[in-house]
């Protein structure tokens, strides 16, 4: 039985199974948000601007990203501020031109209009966004916690609405963390990349490590934005002393469902704003009015001793996982 009460100040509090505590609050100047915890954790979910934008243990800092710049401010269709924090986009990245008829900025109905926001289960957020122009799709992302420990779940699917559209695509998320100590890959053994990875981006990367035959280490650079794809299931970020591990199962049909490094995309902006991305997409496919694609992300965030912080000991934990 759901319980709803007024909380002075922060608005509606549901409480349901486990512990968990959703609230509408406030967020950085930004309204209509909504917190969820299961008192280890806490995530922030912003509809307004499309986002999650905080991911942390109770009372520490958010590990991700928040543009200081564009903090509780609207969102403008057309301009894309960088707010940070983690969002939905429509991929291939590269056939943005032919459907919107620009490269840049994303599809102004992905993270650029306010989205619809609900609440289902008694403990998830659901958010909807508007038809995609020139894709026919709305985008629906649900998010929610488990009921102890640290483990989100969010849940992206494209949901095709319109007819007529005969190529494919493919659910994305992109999740903003500032710039990291330490990042790494757990690469699906079945990849058939030569290196473990391709580049999207004109240049390298600073280094690309490879320790053994089923972890990268990518090293990013200070002066220019780089990026990288991956068949894996896990990304990682490290900045001591907290470790956030993301995860997406590949589907059934295994990478065969993926091109090459598409699963998996790790982005360095430059120290003009310093952030990375943990990328992953679905497979790509032909929608039908009434059919969806979809995409599962599940996070996890640890605390990691100092003499278990090095790269080679982050390896082995990601090892066990």
């Amino acid at each position: 039985m759901r319980r709803i009460v007024l909380l002075l100040g922060i608005g509606l509090l549901w409480t349901s199974a486990g512990a968990q505590v959703v609230q509408q609050v406030s967020y950085r100047g930004w309204q209509g948000c909504y917190r969820i915890t299961n008192g280890t954790v806490e995530v922030v979910v912003v509809p307004s601007i499309a986002r999650i934008m905080h991911y942390s243990f109770v009372g520490e800092p958010n590990v991700l990203w928040v543009n200081p710049a564009t903090e509780g401010k609207p969102v403008k269709p057309g301009e894309w501020p960088n707010h940070g924090g983690d969002k939905a986009w429509v991929w291939p990245q590269d056939e943005w031109p032919l459907r919107i008829g620009r490269g840049w900025p994303p599809p102004s109905a992905t993270d650029q209009v306010p989205h619809q926001v609900e609440i289902v289960q008694g403990n998830r957020i659901r958010m909807v966004s508007p038809v995609v122009a020139g894709y026919g799709v709305r985008i629906v992302r649900e998010v929610w916690l488990e009921p102890t420990g640290t483990r989100v779940h969010t849940l992206t699917r494209l949901e095709k609405l319109r007819g007529g559209a005969d190529f494919p695509v493919s659910a994305w998320t992109v999740s903003q963390l500032p710039a990291p100590d330490t990042l790494l890959v757990r690469l699906h053994p079945g990849s058939t990349l030569p290196d473990g990875y391709k580049l999207f981006s004109p240049d390298p990367w600073k280094s690309v490590r490879r320790l053994g035959e089923d972890i990268l280490i990518p090293e990013r650079r200070s002066d220019v934005a780089v990026k990288l794809g991956c068949d894996a299931e896990i990304l990682a970020w490290f900045r001591a002393p907290y470790l956030v591990v993301q995860k997406s199962p590949l589907v059934a049909e295994g990478l065969s469902a993926y091109k090459p490094g598409d699963h998996a995309q790790i982005f360095s902006n430059s120290d003009e704003l310093p952030y990375i991305e943990l990328e992953f997409t679905s497979p790509l496919k032909v929608l039908s009015k009434g059919e969806s694609v979809s995409l599962e992300v599940i996070w996890e965030l640890y605390r990691i001793p100092p003499q278990e912080q090095s790269p080679e000991a982050l390896a082995d934990f990601l090892r066990k996982l």
